[in-house]
């Protein structure tokens, strides 16, 4: 065993996280997590709590009987150790997700000090490294990006091809194996990115400092150089440690614009722009080979929360992939299935990052619920491709179901892992892969950039258990993401606090037997039309069909179906939105009595009591 944490520092099976409620002088933490039931404060427990606030406790004892630490008949009290501040309060749902989820937002002593130490390049490193002064590097990222871990540039290649330069900050030569820094990246496994903050895998002196490729400065790099011919196939690729000066630092959106034919409405030179062009032009030649292996796009604008300068949420908009968010992925595609190539062909132990094909059964759920929409999953004999996949959803796309063959497409496919073996990656159709470009944000990367300069002197890095740093890596990156997803649901449905009675068009994103997930247009929020609200009617589950269906009317809700709502109550504790059609199909007679709970796939119109958001 090599003492690798198998997931954040998890909240004590003791810990309570809730918000305080104050009756009549007496206090109780109602708990956040839905199942939970409230529990007493134990006297002098309140720790200078007030009503509404948020707190961490320590369920000091259960049982019955009483004695210490027990409230009446037995039952447990909680001592309050922190209070986070008023539920409402800009920034506290960040801090109840980042405790929910056991994520760690201080650095220890050690890897701070270990950090502060770090100073600048010395100039013996420099001579012996490869510059890459020509073509031009530059950094493109988000408005808001200030860890800018990758630079780009493209040059013409051989044989009238290209030529791909994809710098990566050199982490790794700063953060040695087992120091204090590299053990509390081990530790959390991946930043965490919230709208208002990001808690980093390493301190913010490497991060934003001195790995980060500001321009103008002088940064160490591990450099993946790819040559392609005219088509997009790869020819040859090399690699090197090095040091480059960035000449810009430019954005998804400066770009996009000046290839749109905005003209040059950002500080770069002739030179610049040019090389830009040739990479879209590069840009468009990978995207068309990886579609045509059979590389599954899912292309979902993400939302963006809006926050203003106190961190509450103001709005949310929806930020389509533009031209130059491609560019970056394909390029860094390119740079991450070139690394994974020569690893493997040369036997060398690391992280790569697998994605097995889909069960079966989940592939004939899939295909089912196509032909519901008048829509054909193709495939052969021998089971689904990743090709079959894209010619659905190219199928599918600019149709108003579109967004929601997505979700069950992804929901169709495993999820992405990382393993010691190389066993390739369905959804992009590789037959190698791993994750090399953001060492700053992801350990598996860093793992990556050791293995390869060791291979490249002859050398083999060491890991440790490979298996078990694998397995930790993993459930580490589903916790981040499952904590971000959260941080999201708060936000949201904070938003549309004081906001019921409004109305709003929707699309079905769930259905089951409870009711429907109905995502409310413009990506601002999910909420739940529960089956008591469609009518008084019977309404048939069909868990294939992903619909409910009247039984005396006949009326049918589907999966993707456009649906008109108004907001009936919100509940920021639960962080739940209940919604109600905005109308209801009338009855053609009464529906028939049916005994007993109805568990054969048939929801009554009054539903069950406890409803859940189960999907998530």
């Amino acid at each position: 065993m090599s003492g690798v944490s198998r997931k954040r520092a998890a909240p004590r099976p003791d810990s309570l996280i809730g918000v305080v409620r104050i009756t009549a002088g007496h206090a109780r933490i109602e708990p956040f997590d839905a199942d939970g039931a409230p529990v007493a404060v134990g006297p002098g427990g309140k720790h200078g709590a007030k009503d509404g606030d948020a707190v961490v406790a320590t369920v000091q004892s259960a049982g019955r009987g009483s004695g210490r630490g027990r409230g009446r008949g037995g039952e447990p009290v909680a001592r309050i150790d922190e209070v986070l501040g008023a539920l409402d309060a800009p920034g506290v749902d960040v801090e109840i997700v980042a405790r929910r989820h056991g994520c760690r937002r201080e650095f220890p002593q050690d890897a701070l000090v270990a950090a502060a130490r770090l100073g600048g390049i010395p100039p013996k490193e420099l001579k012996k490294r490869e510059r890459f002064d020509s073509p031009l590097p530059v950094t493109i990222d988000g408005e808001t990006a200030r860890d800018f871990d990758d630079a780009i540039a493209v040059a013409e290649g051989p044989d009238g091809g290209f030529r791909l330069f994809v710098h990566v900050a050199d982490v790794a030569w700063y953060v040695a194996p087992g120091s204090p820094i590299d053990r509390e990246a081990k530790a959390r496994g991946t930043s965490v990115y919230f709208p208002d903050r990001v808690l980093p895998m390493v301190p913010q002196r490497l991060a934003d400092d001195l790995c980060s490729l500001r321009p103008g400065e002088d940064k160490l790099v591990q450099t993946v150089v790819v040559d392609f011919d005219r088509r997009g196939g790869v020819v040859a690729a090399r690699f090197a440690d090095g040091v480059i000066r960035s000449a810009a630092r430019l954005t998804y959106g400066q770009v996009a614009a000046f290839l749109d034919g905005g003209g040059m409405r950002m500080p770069i030179t002739p030179e610049i722009a040019a090389m830009l062009r040739l990479a879209d032009l590069l840009r468009d030649r990978l995207e068309a080979k990886r579609r045509a292996r059979g590389s599954i796009d899912f292309d979902l604008p993400a939302p963006m929360i809006l926050l203003d300068v106190e961190g509450t949420m103001t709005g949310i908009t929806i930020e389509p992939r533009n031209r130059a968010h491609r560019m970056i992925e394909e390029f860094m595609l390119a740079a991450n299935e070139a690394v994974a190539r020569w690893l493997s062909s040369k036997s060398v132990p690391c992280l790569f990052r697998v994605h097995e094909d889909p069960d079966p059964v989940k592939v004939e759920a899939l295909a089912v619920f196509a032909r519901s929409l008048g829509l054909d999953l193709r495939m052969r004999r021998e089971g689904l491709r990743s090709v079959d996949v894209q010619r659905l959803l190219d199928s599918a796309e600019g149709k108003p179901a579109y967004p929601v063959v997505v979700q069950i497409a992804l929901r169709t496919m495993k999820q992405a892992r990382y393993a010691p073996s190389d066993t390739g990656h369905f959804g992009l159709a590789a037959d190698h892969y791993l994750h090399f470009t953001s060492p700053i944000r992801r350990y598996p990367d860093l793992v990556a950039h050791r293995a390869l300069r060791a291979a490249r002197h002859g050398a083999r890095a060491r890991h440790g258990d490979l298996a078990e740093l694998s397995e930790a890596c993993s459930l580490l990156e589903r916790e981040a993401e499952a904590a971000e997803r959260e941080v999201l649901e708060w936000k949201k449905v904070r938003f549309l606090r004081g906001r019921e009675g409004e109305t709003f068009s929707g699309l079905v994103t769930g259905v089951a037997r409870f009711g429907l997930f109905v995502q409310l247009d413009g990506g601002i929020a999910e909420g739940l039309v529960r089956v008591d609200r469609l009518g008084s009617e019977w309404f048939e589950y069909d868990a294939h069909r992903h619909e409910l269906r009247g039984a005396v009317t006949g009326t049918t809700f589907r999966l993707g179906d456009p649906l008109e709502v108004r907001v009936e109550r919100v509940d920021a504790l639960r962080r739940r939105i209940d919604l109600a059609p905005m109308s209801v199909p009338p009855e053609r007679g009464a529906a028939p009595r049916r005994p007993g709970h109805n568990g054969g796939g048939q929801a009554r119109a009054r539903g069950p009591r406890r409803h859940g958001h189960g999907r998530r």
